[in-house]
């Protein structure tokens, strides 16, 4: 978990993971160059898991890496300090990485707002088919969520920044570790509760996301077309929300450029609510 002055919520992410059903993990918690009351915060803890490091600030993408090369365990867990995991959140997520041999694991989530009040929950991608068609446009996990096989990581010496993405690094992540043959899944539940911030650097640096974005959809589009051309059409039945919303994105982005226009016939039996506010957003995006 990468600190940064977020005093504010930090007690409550920390204690969030402290107070996991899953209780076999260390937690390394790197401050990095905090001005506020963050790591007095983190030292008022008195529990033998935490690993604390104490850095001077290099920023979220060192950060992050500093994190990988100092885990020792078999999985890694991503979190924010001023998000909330669920308490069953490690429990669900090794269970289904287990039993399905999975290499990166998120979760269904819901957004919540400075004061903790719930805005909206969210579904995520199932399965790694699903996982893979959502990298044709957006990310498929929340970023703080997720759970990661350490060998896999190791294997193929995989890190955050090794690429000139530095705003998208989530994305650029998970698009290397599927061209390394990583297995993507989400579990089927809420596990997560991701915080909504008027100063998350996700809105201060937006228009730079979508820019890197932009490019790294489109280039794993024209590396992948065969995810468009051979599982898409087999998917049409038994898809929540968020995955009929990718496939909208997917096949808009692949044929409308092209004007196969009878290919959107694949989509004709969704639900008329999402297909129109996905068309909306990619025309929005189309333009930006």
């Amino acid at each position: 978990m990468p600190v940064f002055n977020s005093e504010a919520y930090l007690k409550e992410a920390i204690d969030s993971i402290l107070n996991q059903t899953f209780k076999d993990f260390e937690f390394i918690i790197i401050n990095d160059g905090s001005t506020d009351n963050s790591l007095q915060i983190i030292k008022s803890f008195n529990d033998k898991r935490i690993v604390l490091i104490n850095q001077k600030n290099k920023g979220i993408i060192a950060s992050l890496n500093k994190g990988l090369e100092t885990a020792k365990g078999e999985f890694i867990a991503r979190m924010d300090s001023d998000d909330v995991s669920l308490p069953d959140r490690f429990e669900k997520q090794l269970k289904l990485m287990k039993s399905d041999n999975i290499d990166i694991c998120g979760g269904n989530f819901t957004t919540i707002n400075s004061s903790g009040i719930s805005l909206k929950s969210y579904t995520t991608p199932r399965t790694h088919d699903l996982c893979a068609i959502s990298l044709l446009s957006k990310v498929p996990f929340v970023h703080p969520s997720v759970l990661i096989r350490s060998d896999f990581l190791k294997k193929h010496n995989l890190k955050y920044g090794q690429s000139n993405i530095k705003k998208a690094e989530d994305l650029d992540f998970w698009v290397r570790i599927h061209e390394k043959g990583g297995k993507f899944s989400n579990v089927n539940e809420v596990i997560f509760k991701y915080r909504i911030l008027n100063n998350s650097l996700s809105k201060v640096n937006n228009s730079d996301i979508i820019r890197e974005t932009k490019h790294l959809t489109s280039k794993f589009l024209l590396d992948n077309q065969y995810i468009i051309e051979e599982i898409i059409p087999k998917l049409k039945k038994g898809l929540n929300n968020e995955e009929q919303s990718i496939i909208i994105r997917a096949i808009f982005r692949f044929y409308f450029k092209k004007f196969i226009f009878s290919k959107f016939n694949l989509i004709k039996n969704f639900k008329k609510e999402i297909l129109i506010r996905t068309l909306l957003s990619e025309v929005k995006f189309l333009f930006y």
